[in-house]
């Protein structure tokens, strides 16, 4: 009997979205909670599908895309286990939205290439069977992180990603809002949308805060992060896409009486945002500010190693 497992890491984009699907760079950084694939296969392994975590039928499609995308074969003689228990809240199951589903896809096809691919030839298949999953939306970001681990830039042409070093003194918090959403749904809203100036000026800031995450400068960072927000926030308002509902506004604006830089992340209206500072102390005291709004601190670090994969018995 032969067991193979695959993990990969969870991500937050830090900034970028939305205007990552107009061909902007996206700021993405994997975050240490890992997704698991388990495959099991020989005598006495059994068959069927098990899900752990966010378990249901959005795991069952998942799987049925990936084994598409993978060209698979067999797979009724395989017993397989598919565990993102480390991307929900235990207490409440309601899902922190670190990217489940693609770090899930991309354990899950690493695990059904095998020992016949190397961990850096999955991210095609799985953007391919990914992108099916979301009805052919998606920028793809996602899937390049889990893949790659660290933190990275990201574009979607050519699917390209460069590995960057965490600017020295610039520190993180991830702070939690309890409320789910679905980057789905605010993606179908702004295509179907009319377009407005401040989409362009989304692209703009993107791409000069990408700039400055590539320097390495914690300064800069914070000047640009913080300019992008402003657009993200302008860019909310004129689509209609609430991205800073569920108290992200009313957190990004208490952010500068605290010489922080706070900004919601990915589909935003819920989920997480990430709060920037130079001085630690000052993003402590902000960390609690954030708490007795009713927010909490997930205490989630970088990741520094993409998807692998690991083999048990012969």
């Amino acid at each position: 009997m032969t067991t193979l497992q695959a993990s990969a890491p969870a991500k937050v984009i830090l900034c970028g979205e939305y205007a990552v699907l107009d061909g902007a760079p996206a700021i993405s950084m994997a975050l240490d909670r890992r997704a698991v694939a388990t495959l099991t296969r020989g005598s006495g392994a059994g068959s069927g599908l098990q899900c752990i975590g966010l378990a249901g039928a959005a795991d069952r499609s998942l799987f049925d895309c990936a084994v598409v995308a993978a060209g698979a074969r067999n797979t009724d003689e395989c017993c397989f286990v598919l565990d993102t228990s480390e991307f929900s809240d235990a207490a409440s199951a309601r899902k922190f939205g670190i990217g489940s589903s693609a770090a899930l896809m991309v354990a899950l096809c690493r695990v059904l290439a095998g020992d016949a691919a190397s961990d850096s030839d999955v991210g095609d298949v799985a953007a391919t069977a990914h992108r099916a999953l979301q009805g052919g939306t998606g920028s793809g970001v996602d899937i390049a992180t889990s893949v790659a681990g660290g933190l990275i830039e990201f574009q979607m042409a050519g699917n390209a990603v460069t590995g960057l070093s965490w600017p020295s003194g610039l520190t993180f918090a991830l702070l939690w809002s309890g409320v789910p959403v679905s980057s789905k749904e605010r993606v179908d809203k702004l295509s179907a949308g009319v377009e407005k100036r401040s989409r362009k000026a989304l692209c703009a800031a993107a791409a000069t805060a990408a700039v400055a995450w590539k320097s390495g400068d914690a300064d800069a960072v914070m000047t640009a992060h913080a300019e992008y927000g402003d657009a993200l926030m302008r860019f909310s308002v004129d689509h209609g896409l609430g991205i800073f509902e569920a108290g992200h506004e009313a957190l990004s604006r208490a952010a500068i009486d605290d010489a922080v830089v706070y900004k919601p992340c990915g589909a935003g209206g819920g989920d997480i945002g990430i709060a920037l500072a130079t001085e630690a102390s000052r993003l402590d005291e902000f960390v609690e500010r954030a708490c007795a709004m009713g927010f909490r601190h997930l205490d989630f670090g970088i990741d520094l190693t993409g998807v692998k994969l690991e083999r048990e018995g012969e």
